[in-house]
C-alpha cells in the first residue's frame, strides 16, 4: 500500500480508463483477492498456499488504500483519518497473527489435527526431515490424550513414521526462513555487549525527543518576555501545525506531550540498562516501543499521513532488537535462576 502511494505520487496519479470510465486500483485489489480465493478452492497443495497468501496480501493492500473514498461523502482519497485507520488494520492483523501462532498448552486433539494436516503434504512429496520431526512431536502430544481413539490413531501414525516407510526430501528452508536465519546469525555474531549498546542508542533517540520537548516547555515558562524566545517557540509550533497535512494546534501539542511521556519511559529504560538491570530495562524499553507503535503512531499517521511510515519502521526494528535480546540472553538466565 505504501508502494502504491509512492508510485502514484511519482507518476502524478495516472488513471486507467477514459473520459467516462475510471478503473481504480481498488478493483485490481479485489481481482487479486478473488483469484487467490479461487486458487485455494480449486487446488490444495503447499505451493498454492504461498501464491494465495501473496495475491491476497497484494489485493488487500490495493483495496484498503482507497478507504478514504468510501468513508467520505465526497470520495476524498486523501481523507486524513484514512491513514490511521489503515495503520490500525495493519496492527490488528499483526496482533491476530501473533495470537494464532503463539504456543498454546498441549492439546491432544489440536496436535493430532496438525499432524494429519501436515501428512497431506506426503501426497505431493514435500515432507522433509524437519517437518517429519514436527509431526512426530505433535503425535507424541496426541498419544497422551485421555481419548483412546486419538491415542490409537496417533500410535499407528507414529509407528508408521518411526518405521521409515516415508521418504523425506532434503530440508531446504523457505525464503523468509532463510532471511530470518541470516538475521539471527548476524545478530548473534554482533554479541551481547554491542546488541545492548544498539538498543540503548535507539532508546536514546526517543529520549532526546522527550528532553527537547520538555526543554521547549521550560523555555516557555522560564524565559522572560523580553527575550522573545517563548513567542518564537509558540510561533514555530503554530506554523508547524498549519503546515501539517491534517494538523491542528491541538493535535501537534498532543503529539508533543505523548512524545515527551514516551521519551521519559525510554530514558528510564536507559538508566536501568546502564545500572545492569537488564530484565527490567528491556521490559521498560518494550513498553516504550509498544506505546510508540500504538498510541503515538496512530496520532502521527493522522497528522502527517504516510510520512509516518519511516518512524514506524524504526520502531518495529527496535521492537525486533529488544525481543531478540530477551530471547537470546535473558530467557536462559531466567530459567537457570
Amino acid at each position: 500500500m505504501v508502494l502504491v502511494r509512492l508510485f502514484l505520487e511519482l507518476t502524478g496519479y495516472p488513471q486507467v480508463g477514459n473520459g467516462v470510465l475510471h478503473i481504480a486500483h481498488l478493483l485490481w485489489g479485489g481481482l487479486a483477492m478473488f483469484v487467490g480465493l479461487m486458487i485455494i478452492l480449486i487446488w490444495d497443495n503447499p505451493g498454492v498456499r504461498y501464491a494465495t497468501a501473496i495475491l491476497s496480501g497484494v489485493g488487500v493492500g490495493l483495496f484498503i488504500d482507497e478507504l478514504g473514498k468510501f468513508i467520505t461523502k465526497n470520495n476524498d482519497y486523501f481523507f486524513p483519518a484514512a491513514a490511521p485507520i489503515i495503520y490500525a488494520v495493519f496492527l490488528l492483523t499483526v496482533i491476530i497473527f501473533l495470537l494464532v501462532r503463539r504456543r498454546d498448552r498441549e492439546d491432544s486433539r489440536r496436535a493430532l489435527a496438525l499432524a494429519l494436516e501436515k501428512l497431506k503434504d506426503v501426497l505431493y512429496g514435500e515432507i522433509d526431515e524437519h517437518e517429519g520431526k514436527r509431526i512426530l512431536a505433535n503425535l507424541a502430544i496426541a498419544q497422551k490424550s485421555d481419548n483412546p481413539d486419538i491415542v490409537a490413531l496417533a500410535n499407528v501414525l507414529s509407528d508408521h513414521l518411526a518405521a521409515g516407510r516415508l521418504t523425506f526430501t532434503d530440508y531446504r528452508p523457505g525464503f523468509f526462513k532463510r532471511i530470518f536465519n541470516t538475521l539471527q546469525c548476524w545478530g548473534q555474531k554482533l554479541g551481547r555487549k554491542w546488541h545492548r549498546r544498539l538498543i540503548i542508542l535507539a532508546l536514546a533517540t526517543n529520549g532526546i525527543a522527550s528532553l527537547s520537548v520538555i526543554l521547549i516547555f521550560l523555555i516557555l515558562v522560564i524565559a522572560p518576555d523580553s527575550t522573545n524566545i517563548g513567542q518564537k517557540v509558540v510561533t514555530d509550533l503554530i506554523h508547524a501545525a498549519r503546515e501539517a497535512d491534517a494538523g491542528g494546534l491541538l493535535g501537534q501539542v498532543a503529539r508533543s506531550v505523548l512524545n515527551a511521556l514516551i521519551g521519559l519511559v525510554a530514558v528510564a529504560a536507559i538508566i536501568l540498562l546502564w545500572r545492569k538491570k537488564e530484565r527490567a530495562g528491556m521490559n521498560l524499553g518494550l513498553i516504550q516501543v509498544v506505546l510508540s507503535l500504538t498510541i503515538l503512531q496512530m496520532l502521527t499517521f493522522y497528522l502527517t499521513q504516510f510520512t509516518a511510515v519511516i518512524p514506524t519502521i524504526f520502531q518495529f526494528l527496535m521492537l525486533g532488537f529488544i525481543l531478540a535480546y530477551q530471547r537470546w540472553y535473558l530467557e536462559d538466565e531466567g530459567e537457570s535462576s
